[in-house]
């Protein structure tokens, strides 16, 4: 019992995540001031390149835009750094709040945004994408080639089926980008 309670306590510990914050503090003015409204947009696509393949954000997808803060600028550092199981990097809540959402307007990727200040923003979006096995399991009872006697001639045969299993995979895609005072049109693929 005790070895139970032993295994069950280690096995929950090891769920635990430990997130890395950066160490510059989040600057709400700055933050804020740069989401104004402005005169300038963005148009762009995402897109994720897996194998060959070209992955795009579904239909209605969510689009982020934050603005370049020293603050998101080392979030995205230590990402590079910290992005396990056990040690992940983190944004306080305030900073991850500061960003303007739009969303996908066809199922290949592009997006659009309108009344942008001029400045350096960061966009970013989830791309998901499935990847597909298929695997041919007998689906019926062997039927066996018998004499009459009852003695096998040969070999037998049995009908199959092909079954399918799919794992879905999400892979976040996101670009550093300038936004002049006129239109600003991205491609941001990975």
């Amino acid at each position: 019992m005790v070895f139970l309670l032993c295994f069950y306590s280690n096995t929950k510990a090891q769920k635990n995540v430990e997130y890395v914050l950066p160490t510059t503090a989040f600057n709400k003015e700055e933050a804020y001031k740069m989401l104004e409204e402005g005169n300038s947009s963005i148009e762009g696509t995402l897109s994720f390149k897996k194998r060959g393949y070209v992955n795009y954000p579904g239909y209605l997808a969510k689009v982020l835009l934050y603005p370049v803060t020293p603050h998101l600028a080392e979030y995205i550092e230590l990402k590079k750094k910290y992005n396990s199981r056990k040690k992940q990097a983190a944004m306080t809540k305030e900073a991850s709040m500061a960003r303007i959402e739009t969303k996908t307007i066809d199922d290949k990727g592009h997006f659009v945004f309108t009344n942008i200040k001029p400045g350096k923003y960061y966009v970013v979006s989830l791309v998901t994408w499935e990847k597909v096995r298929s695997n041919r399991v007998q689906s019926g009872p062997v039927t066996s080639n018998k004499n009459i006697l009852g003695i096998q001639m040969g070999g037998g045969s049995f009908s199959t089926e092909t079954q399918y299993e799919s794992k879905a995979y999400e892979e976040e895609v996101g670009e550093y980008i300038e936004v002049q005072k006129n239109n600003t049109i991205i491609n941001i693929a990975k």
